[in-house]
């Protein structure tokens, strides 16, 4: 199944999302490219470029009717506060989500729940959500295999390690949009690592914005950095990576964090001890 699901993302098809955080291969018979490409965060189906790189869709759930998802158009009327609009959510994100916890502080709060990512297996991915009410910080999430390991350093982000997957100018969620469609795009990203663990390939269209990164992390036969639905990166930007000063990239990459990504020890602390959420704001 999860062999199914990487060739389907390689051919930009996505796959369900089902409560609980279980992926299933798309029924799909087109891919959804040739169903046009929308960047306009106001056209329907939007179909956007991801920001921890890969491509991601969160597909509707099995059985979950428009009126229990919080759309971009229902939420577009911005309530008074954002806090109001995702304290509301939370009953449907522990439907969709079961056994989620919630920590609330003034000014934002934490999310911790489980996604299965594939019927009866042993991995599952931990979630750790902080999210400001403010619209103007940045909501920032790490992955755990199981609650434990953290999940990275492919697709994550400079350098506290945090979940990088979709672009923010794609629009690809946005803080008026709802809490459940972000945790089934991190979903995807946790079924695309594992994929990555079992399969030694990073599976879909993906986005890297450093050679240097490109050149340590990517795979010859994984879709091109540069964001690619067709050209794998061996035959697309590789030879030209190969051609650029590497020292010097390597000094930009590392001088950016990015050889030592990883979470905050306040994460760490609180994914081991459970206790106390850091502050969201002094994180």
């Amino acid at each position: 199944m999860l062999f199914e699901i990487g060739q389907q993302l390689d051919q930009n098809i996505f796959p369900l999302v089902g409560n609980g955080g279980i992926v299933m291969p798309s029924e799909a018979a087109i891919p959804l490219i040739t169903l046009g490409e929308e960047n306009d965060h106001a056209k329907q189906p939007r179909q956007n470029r991801s920001k921890t790189r890969p491509r991601t869709r969160a597909s509707r759930r099995k059985g979950e009717t428009r009126e229990q998802r919080a759309t971009s158009a229902a939420s577009s009327i911005i309530c008074t506060s954002l806090q109001d609009k995702y304290i509301e959510e939370l009953d449907a994100v522990s439907e969709a989500y079961p056994g989620t916890q919630v920590w609330q502080q003034q000014k934002g709060m934490w999310l911790l729940c489980q996604s299965a990512l594939l019927p009866n297996i042993m991995h599952n991915a931990t979630f750790l959500c902080a999210i400001p009410f403010d619209p103007t910080i940045r909501i920032r999430s790490w992955g755990f295999w199981n609650g434990r390991a953290w999940i990275g350093p492919r697709h994550t982000n400079m350098p506290d390690g945090s979940i990088c997957a979709f672009e923010p100018s794609d629009g690809t969620w946005m803080p008026t949009d709802s809490i459940i469609k972000l945790l089934d795009i991190y979903t995807l990203w946790g079924v695309r690592h594992l994929y990555l663990v079992t399969f030694n390939r990073w599976p879909g269209a993906q986005v890297a914005h450093y050679a240097y990164e490109r050149l340590t992390e990517l795979k010859e036969d994984e879709l091109c950095g540069c964001g690619s639905l067709k050209k794998r990166y061996g035959e697309c930007c590789r030879p030209k990576d190969l051609k650029r000063n590497r020292i010097a990239d390597a000094v930009k990459f590392i001088s950016l964090g990015g050889a030592s990504r990883k979470p905050p020890e306040a994460v760490i602390r609180f994914i081991s001890e459970r206790d106390n959420p850091p502050s969201i704001i002094d994180l």
